[in-house]
């Protein structure tokens, strides 16, 4: 377990890493290993997965070995094992922890098509429009009765930046008096307010599971995406001009500002099902997402 830690204007937001190589699954319909033998791909991690008739294993560079009991699995890395509840439904492998931790692994060769099926339930929920300064296209949902930008804002300007050069992944990332302006006409930055409304509309404590991209967060931190909001870990940049964090949390800018030098913003990590407030220094860059006039 490696601990990673942030510090910003007197807080500290602590990230726990812990790799869990080992997941607990649930047959549905009844005890059946040979089913599960094959190659599969962890949609939480992208790692591939690969088992064995003979009861052996392999999860990335790691061996492992399986057995089913009943009902149950078993599969164990070293001295650690982990026993619980699986459902095997068409080429998914849904594994439920006994914490509600939820993970998935799909048969490799069918990989395509689970993301292509992922891609047709979030087009169903979405509407688009296009930047008319760049052209840029920009996907949107609607949470709450109102309409959410469901990318992050990838508008080049002064202060801006994008992580590693991924404009087109994360979007871009802004301090707070840019990030004021540069969303497209018709558009704004989110208060706090308006941060709280959507919160509260996309389930309260267990937002962030429900607003999390259903891929990109690492330590098998992906959420559900149930509304095709589709948040990324896109991390953050330090005034001294560090990047850090993208693929563990993201932050985005509100509108409101906090004793004339503090903003606040709102937070995602893959530890937690949460959505987080905190604030910062003006002069951080974060993310930003749209909400419509």
């Amino acid at each position: 377990m490696s601990l990673f830690t942030r510090q910003g204007r007197g807080r500290t937001l602590l990230l726990l890493t812990a790799v869990l190589v080992v997941g607990s699954v649930r047959v549905s319909n009844g005890d059946n290993p040979a089913a599960l033998v094959g190659q599969w791909v962890s949609i939480n991690d992208g790692k591939s997965v690969e088992l064995f008739k003979d009861g052996t294993g392999a999860v990335g560079s790691g061996n492992i070995t399986w057995k089913t009991e009943g009902k149950r699995f078993v599969l164990s890395s070293g001295n650690t094992s982990k026993i619980g509840d699986y459902n095997l439904s068409g080429y998914e492998l849904t594994r439920t922890f006994d914490d509600g931790e939820v993970l998935v692994w799909v048969r490799k060769d069918k990989l395509e098509e689970y993301k292509n099926k992922e891609e047709q339930r979030v087009e169903k929920m979405s509407s688009y429009f296009t930047d008319s300064r760049n052209g840029q296209k920009y996907r949107s949902v609607k949470i709450g009765g109102k309409a959410w930008m469901a990318q992050n804002l990838n508008y080049q300007a002064d202060n801006s930046w994008c992580y590693g050069g991924e404009c087109e992944k994360y979007g871009r990332l802004y301090d707070w008096n840019t990030a004021k302006t540069v969303c497209p006409k018709g558009w704004h930055l989110p208060t706090r307010e308006e941060w709280d409304a959507l919160v509260t509309a996309a389930g309260g404590d267990a937002a962030g599971k429900a607003l999390k991209s259903a891929v990109g967060w690492e330590n098998n931190g992906n959420g559900t995406d149930s509304y095709g909001f589709s948040a990324l870990s896109g991390g953050g940049r330090g005034s001294g001009g560090r990047f850090y964090a993208a693929g563990n949390y993201g932050c985005w800018w509100t509108a409101t500002e906090h004793g004339g030098s503090i903003a606040y913003y709102r937070y995602m990590h893959y530890g937690s099902d949460g959505v987080y407030r905190s604030d910062d220094y003006l002069s951080g860059w974060y993310s930003v997402r749209c909400v419509q006039d």
